[in-house]
């Protein structure tokens, strides 16, 4: 007797909107949704740009060094949409997207806001993402619920990929930039960054990116500011622990 096959899980709807809580790649958000009820966690979606993808950002299993130009890819995203609301799209998800949903986000054209941006085509476009197929015939598939179909969406990647290799944008350029990640106690220490800022930074203030807020009170960071790279702390990582704050799990 042959058993009635799961419905897939539906993590998003077709449409919608939700706060970008983080970013993680070039292509690649946490949305946050609302929470089911006072004192629960509001629920977090790992959503990433189909069709597309970043260069990889630094982590252990690649010696703590970026694929060239992954840093900006993300800081571009990151600097557009953290923290606000934006419009998505979801295109896979379920049993064939594993724990995350595909699909695309929009938000307004900054310098109009009557026009709207497709963050997968635009971060194309400034060379921090590449389309996963490269030129030829685009078979002409529309969504079931009346969505663009994925044949403009591509002829829109694969446009917006030449003009993006055409001003050597991004990834594109010469000499995109790679970063090496340094950590904390292994290859500095942090009484050195703290020394070196004080020296060398203006007013003593390090210009850095919160890459992930542990609790209300600790914080991982990596070093941005331009002014201590010729200390070698440029992209050095370490924890901050806000000084006299107790964090409370409990609320």
């Amino acid at each position: 007797m042959s058993m009635p096959s799961a419905t897939p899980m539906t993590i998003l709807p077709n449409r919608g909107t939700a706060k970008v809580k983080s970013v993680l790649s070039g292509d690649t958000v946490v949305l946050l949704g609302r929470a089911a009820g006072e004192g629960r966690k509001a629920p977090e979606v790992t959503f990433t740009f189909e069709r597309v993808t970043a260069p990889r950002m630094a982590s252990k299993a690649n010696d703590n060094v970026d694929d060239p130009g992954a840093f900006s890819s993300r800081e571009w995203l990151r600097n557009l949409c953290v923290g606000k609301t934006v419009t998505f799209e979801t295109r896979k998800q379920g049993a064939t997207a594993g724990d995350r949903v595909y699909g695309l986000l929009f938000v307004p054209d900054p310098s109009d806001k009557s026009n709207t941006w497709n963050l997968s085509v635009e971060s194309v476009r400034r060379g921090f993402c590449t389309p996963k197929v490269l030129g030829g015939d685009v078979e002409d598939i529309s969504n079931d619920d009346g969505g663009d179909s994925v044949e403009d969406y591509e002829k829109a990647l694969q446009a917006a990929y030449k003009e993006a290799q055409a001003s050597r944008a991004g990834v594109h350029a010469e000499k995109p930039l790679v970063r090496k990640i340094m950590n904390a106690g292994d290859e500095f220490e942090a009484m050195t960054l703290v020394e070196k800022s004080k020296r060398l930074c203006t007013n003593g203030s390090v210009t850095c990116v919160i890459e992930y807020v542990f609790d209300g009170s600790r914080f991982r960071c990596i070093v941005t500011d331009p002014e201590l790279e010729s200390a070698g702390l440029l992209y050095g990582s370490f924890t901050l622990i806000l000084a006299g704050v107790a964090f409370s799990p409990g609320g």
